[in-house]
C-alpha cells in the first residue's frame, strides 16, 4: 500500500479543462471525465465516474477509494502504482492494458474483462471476480489472496507459479495449459478434475 501526500482538495467541477489531473484530491462527487485524461498523483474517495467511454491513457499513481468504477473501459491503458480499495468494477474494461504494482483489494469486479492485459508485481485481495474474463494474458510476479474466480474464463492465459490456493475456482472455464504449474489447494482438484477427462466416484 502507498499514500499520496500533498494533494489540493478541489471539486472537479471547478476545474478549467485539463488533460492532465496532477496533485488532486476529489471527494463524494460524481465525475464525468473528458475523453483523453491522464491522471497523475490523484486521489479519488466517494467518486462515481459516469463517463464510461474514457480513454484514460495513463494513470500514475492514483487511489480510487470507495469508487464506482463500473462500466469504464481503461483500454490501452498503462496504470502504474494505482491502489483501487473498496470500490465498484462491475463490467469493467481493461482491455489490453497493462497495470503495473497495482493493489485491488476488497472490490467488486464481476464480469470485468482483462481480455490482452499485463499484470505485473501486483496484488488483488478480498475481490470478487466471478463471471469474469481473462483472456490471452500475461501475469507476472501476482499475489493473489481469497479472490473469487467462481465462473470465470481463462483462456491463453498461463498461470505457472500463480498461487490460487486460498481463492475460489469453482465452476471456472480453463484448459490444462493455462492451470499447469499453478499452484492449487488440495480441495480445489475437485474444482479442476474434468480438465482431465475423467470423473469422481465416491
Amino acid at each position: 500500500m502507498f499514500e499520496i501526500d500533498g494533494l489540493k482538495s478541489l471539486k472537479y467541477n471547478d476545474l478549467n479543462k485539463k488533460e492532465i489531473l496532477k496533485d488532486y484530491i476529489f471527494n463524494n462527487e460524481s465525475i464525468e471525465l473528458d475523453k483523453n485524461v491522464e491522471l497523475k498523483r490523484c486521489k479519488f474517495d466517494g467518486i462515481i465516474f459516469d463517463e464510461v467511454n474514457i480513454k484514460f491513457g495513463i494513470l500514475e499513481e492514483v487511489e480510487f477509494i470507495n469508487c464506482d468504477l463500473s462500466n469504464l473501459s481503461f483500454i490501452d491503458t498503462h496504470i502504474f502504482r494505482v491502489h483501487f480499495r473498496n470500490c465498484k468494477l462491475f463490467g469493467t474494461n481493461f482491455i489490453d492494458t497493462t497495470l503495473d504494482n497495482v493493489i485491488i483489494e476488497d472490490c467488486m469486479c464481476s464480469m470485468s474483462n482483462f481480455t490482452g492485459v499485463k499484470i505485473q508485481n501486483s496484488r488483488i485481495s478480498d475481490s470478487n471476480f466471478k463471471s469474469s474474463n481473462i483472456e490471452s494474458s500475461e501475469l507476472k510476479n501476482i499475489i493473489l489472496d481469497r479472490v473469487n474466480f467462481s465462473n470465470s474464463i481463462f483462456s491463453k492465459t498461463p498461470l505457472k507459479d500463480i498461487d490460487l490456493s486460498s481463492s475460489n475456482i469453482e465452476e471456472i472455464n480453463i484448459d490444462l495449459n493455462c492451470i499447469k504449474g499453478s499452484i492449487i489447494s488440495l480441495e480445489q482438484t475437485m474444482d479442476l478434475i474434468g480438465l482431465l477427462g475423467v470423473k469422481f466416484k465416491e
